[in-house]
C-alpha cells in the first residue's frame, strides 16, 4: 500500500499463513494475537467473492463481515489511491510473498492512517490464489512521532531565541559535550572536541583562574549546583556575557561524576537592565537625573546638612509660555528647547550642585552647602540670566523666559516633601508676579498654595454637583436699540462661600485641564438656553456667545463637541457664537485653522475676543474665518475724552467694515461712550449702561419683554 513501503517496526514480525492452508496458529492463538496488538485480518481468495474481515477489522474500518473489494478501494484516500494501486500491481507482477506499506482511509469519523502487512500465496502455476493484510491503526503513533519531532524542533529555535545551549562533563570518561547553540554561541567549529583543559579552554584567560578556583571550592565542599557568568568577545569584538548554571553529580566516593550545564547568552538582559536602570533614574530627553533619583539626593543631602549642621537650597523653575512653543511648534522643538534649557542650567551651577527635570518643563536645583539665603537668591539670579539669550531651535530663534521659587533648610523645612512642596509654592508665587522673576518661600505661600489646593479639589467637586451657572450679559443693537443676543459667563455659586469671582478659578481651570469639561457644560447649556429663547421670539433672533479656551483645542477635535451641542440641543447654527483670543490665532498649528473652519462651515460666526490687547497680527483676520472683533473694554473706558483711545477705536472700527466683519464694543458705561460709539458706526454693544451679566431667570424675563 501507498506510504513507506518498508517500515517495518510498525507491526509485529511478518504474519504468515494465517488460514489454514497459511497458518498453523490454532484459532485462538490467532485471536489472542489480534486482541493483543489490536490487528485486523482482511482475507481474499482469488476469484472467489468478497474480502473477508475479523471482528477488529470490522471495528477498526466500520464495516461488515463481507464486503466487495471496490468498497474497500473507496475507502482509501484519493490522494494516495493511485500510487497505492500502481504498488499493487508491481509487487503481484515480481510474484512478491509479502509487502508492508502505509495507507489513509477515509471513515465516518473520520480520516485514519494504518500501516499493513500483505501476504500472498501464489500456486505452482504462479497465479495469485490468496491474500491476507494485517492491518493496524497508527494514527496515533504518527501523531506522537510528529509531535516529537515539532517538540525539538520547538526546542531548537527556543533555544536560538533565547540564546540558550547546554554542555556536559564526563569526568571518568573524560569527554566533552556540547549542544549545537552552544557551540555556536561559543564561536567553535562544529566538529570541536575538547578535554577537561580544553573545556576550561573556553574559558577567556583573564578569568580563568577564578573560575578554577570556583569549582574547586564547589568539589571540596560537595555543592551539587554552582553558577557564575563569564565575558567573551565575539568574532565582530563585541563583549558578549554568558551565564552558567552548573549541576554537579558525585560518586560514592564524593568525587566529582559529572556537570551537566546550561549556558545562556545574557548580553541583551544585561544590557536592557542597565537601560532600565537609566530610564529609572535619569531624564531621557535631556540626561539629567529624574525626579526619583532627584528625591534621594535630596534625603541624602538633608542627612549630611543634619549631620554637618549645614543649611541647603533648593530651587525650583518652569520655562514660561513652553506650552505655547511646544504646541505651536511641536514636540520635536519642545524637546530640543528642554534640552538646551539643561545645558544652560548645568552650565550655570557648580560642580556639586544637582540639576534634575522633574517632568514637563519643571526643572529643580539642590544646592547643597549654601551659607545665606542672599546666596540662593544670587543663584538664581544667574539662572534668570541664562535664559535671557535666545534660544536656537532649528531655522529660528525663541525667546524663553524662566520663573524660579527657592525655599531654604532649616529655616522652611527640615524635610524633602516639605522643601520641595515650599519651593513650589514660591515657584507659582513668581509666576503669578509676572514670570521671569524669583521668589522665596514663606509662611503666606503656604496659605495660599492650601487655599489653592482647597479651592481645585472643590471646584471638581462643583462640576459633579452642578455648583456652575450661566449669567448672561445682553448685547445691543446700537444704532436701534434692540436686544440681539448675550454673553454667556460662567459662574460658582459656591455652597458656603457663595458666588466665587471668575478670576480665582477660571485661571486655576485652565492651569489644571478642568476648562476643558466646564467649557463643554457651558457650551451645551447655551445651545439649550438659544434653543429655548428662540422658540417663542418671533422678532430678531437672539445669538448666544460663549468663551472658548486654547485648551478646548486639544484632543478630540473641538468641531465634534461643537456639533454634538447643537444637535442634542436642537440649537440651530445662527444662533450661536464661539469667541476665541488672539493668542489662539498666534498659535500657528494647522490643526487650529481646520478646526475654525469647519465650525464656520456649519454657520456658526466666529468672535475675536479683546481685540488689541494682544499680539495682533492683522494677517490672522484674514486667513481666519472670524466674523466680529470685539473692542476691548480697555479702550472704551476713556472715550470720548482721550485723543489716543478715541483713534484706536475709530482704527479698530475702520478695519471691521474694510473686511466686513461685525463690531462690538464691550464695557460700554456712559451715554456719552455710547453715543461716540455711534457717529463711529460700531454695530453692536455691550456694558453696565444697558445691563450686567444676569442668571437665567432673569435673562428669560428680558427676552419675554423685548
Amino acid at each position: 500500500m501507498p506510504g513507506q513501503y518498508n517500515d517495518k517496526s510498525r507491526m509485529t514480525a511478518p504474519i504468515s499463513h494465517v488460514s489454514q492452508t497459511l497458518t498453523p496458529l490454532t484459532g485462538l492463538q490467532l485471536e489472542a494475537a489480534e486482541n493483543l496488538n489490536q490487528i485486523g485480518f482482511l482475507t481474499w481468495e482469488a476469484g472467489h467473492g468478497p474480502v473477508r474481515l475479523s471482528a477488529i477489522a470490522q471495528g477498526l474500518l466500520g464495516l461488515p463481515e463481507d464486503v466487495p473489494l471496490g468498497t474497500l478501494l473507496d475507502l482509501l484516500d484519493p490522494n494516495e489511491r493511485p500510487s497505492l494501486q500502481t504498488h499493487w500491481g508491481e509487487v503481484l507482477a515480481a510474484g512478491q510473498r509479502n509487502t508492508v506499506a502505509e495507507f489513509a482511509a477515509v471513515l465516518p469519523d473520520g480520516r485514519r492512517r494504518f500501516g499493513a502487512n500483505a501476504l500472498f500465496e501464489h500456486g505452482a502455476d504462479g497465479v495469485l490464489r490468496c491474500c491476507v493484510v494485517a492491518i493496524q491503526d497508527i494514527t496515533s503513533h504518527d501523531a506522537m512521532i510528529q509531535a516529537l519531532s515539532d517538540s525539538e524542533t520547538r526546542l531548537e529555535e527556543a533555544q536560538q531565541i533565547a540564546q540558550f545551549g547546554y554542555w556536559e562533563w564526563d569526568f571518568e570518561q573524560r569527554k566533552a559535550v556540547l549542544s549545537d547553540q552552544a557551540v555556536v554561541m561559543w564561536g567553535l567549529p562544529p566538529d570541536w572536541t575538547a578535554d577537561e583543559r580544553g573545556l576550561l579552554g573556553l574559558v577567556p584567560a583573564d578569568q580563568r583562574e577564578w573560575v578554577s578556583k570556583l569549582y574547586a571550592e564547589a568539589f571540596a565542599k560537595r555543592q551539587t549546583a554552582l553558577r557564575y557568568e563569564v565575558r567573551k568577545s565575539d568574532a565582530e569584538g563585541n563583549v558578549r556575557e554568558f551565564h552558567s548554571l552548573v549541576k554537579i553529580d558525585y560518586a560514592p566516593d564524593g568525587k566529582p561524576r559529572r556537570l551537566l550545564a546550561t549556558l545562556q547568552d545574557i548580553s541583551e538582559l544585561k544590557s536592557y537592565r542597565r537601560q532600565l536602570h537609566s530610564l529609572s533614574f535619569f531624564d531621557t530627553v535631556t540626561g539629567l537625573p529624574n525626579r526619583a533619583l532627584f528625591v534621594d539626593r535630596l534625603n541624602q543631602a538633608l542627612t549630611d546638612a543634619s549631620w554637618h549642621s549645614q543649611q541647603l537650597g533648593l530651587l525650583m523653575l518652569d520655562l514660561d509660555r513652553f506650552k505655547d512653543i511646544n504646541d505651536s511648534l511641536g514636540h520635536t522643538a519642545g524637546d530640543a528647547l528642554l534640552q538646551q534649557a539643561a545645558q544652560r542650567l548645568q552650565q550655570v551651577m557648580r560642580e556639586y550642585d544637582t540639576v534634575a527635570r522633574l517632568g514637563g518643563d519643571e526643572f529643580a536645583v539642590l544646592l547643597p552647602e549654601v551659607r545665606h539665603a542672599t546666596d540662593m537668591g544670587s543663584i538664581a539670579q544667574k539662572v534668570l540670566s541664562a535664559f535671557a539669550k535666545p534660544f536656537r531651535i532649528g531655522d529660528q530663534d525663541v525667546f524663553v523666559t524662566a520663573s524660579v521659587g527657592g525655599a531654604f533648610y532649616p529655616a522652611d523645612a527640615q524635610d524633602a516633601v516639605q522643601l520641595m512642596q515650599y519651593a513650589d509654592a514660591a515657584l507659582y508665587h513668581a509666576k503669578s508676579q509676572g514670570r521671569n522673576t524669583f521668589r522665596f518661600y514663606s509662611k503666606e505661600l503656604t496659605r495660599q498654595a492650601a487655599e489653592r489646593l482647597t479651592l481645585e479639589s472643590e471646584l471638581r467637586r462643583a462640576i459633579e454637583s452642578e455648583e456652575l451657572e450661566l449669567y448672561y450679559q445682553p448685547k445691543f443693537d446700537l444704532a436701534t436699540g434692540v436686544l440681539v443676543g448675550a454673553e454667556a459667563l460662567m459662574r460658582w455659586n459656591h455652597p458656603s462661600r457663595g458666588m466665587v469671582p471668575p478670576l480665582s478659578f477660571i485661571s486655576m481651570a485652565e492651569d489644571t485641564g478642568l476648562i476643558v469639561p466646564m467649557g463643554a457644560w457651558a457650551l451645551r447649556s447655551a445651545c439649550e438656553a438659544a434653543a429655548r429663547w428662540n422658540a417663542t421670539r418671533r422678532r430678531v433672533p437672539l445669538k448666544i456667545a460663549v468663551n472658548l479656551s486654547a485648551r478646548q483645542f486639544v484632543g478630540t477635535p473641538f468641531s465634534v463637541t461643537v456639533s454634538e451641542a447643537l444637535r442634542t440641543t436642537g440649537c440651530r447654527p445662527e444662533w450661536l457664537e464661539l469667541e476665541i483670543t488672539e493668542s489662539l490665532l498666534l498659535d500657528g498649528r494647522d490643526e487650529i485653522l481646520a478646526i475654525l473652519q469647519d465650525i464656520a462651515s456649519q454657520g456658526i460666526s466666529i468672535a475675536l475676543d479683546d481685540f488689541g490687547t494682544g499680539y495682533s497680527a492683522l494677517s490672522y483676520l484674514t486667513r481666519f474665518p472670524v466674523d466680529t472683533l470685539k473692542i476691548d473694554r480697555s479702550f472704551i473706558k476713556d472715550l470720548p475724552g482721550d485723543r489716543s483711545s478715541a483713534e484706536l477705536v475709530k482704527a479698530i472700527v475702520s478695519l471691521g467694515h474694510s473686511l466686513e466683519m461685525n463690531l462690538v464694543a464691550e464695557g460700554v458705561e456712559t451715554r456719552e461712550q455710547a453715543d461716540h460709539l455711534v457717529g463711529l458706526g460700531c454695530q453692536l454693544v455691550q456694558g453696565y449702561l444697558y445691563g450686567k451679566p444676569v442668571p437665567h431667570a432673569m435673562f428669560s424675563e428680558m427676552v419675554a419683554l423685548a
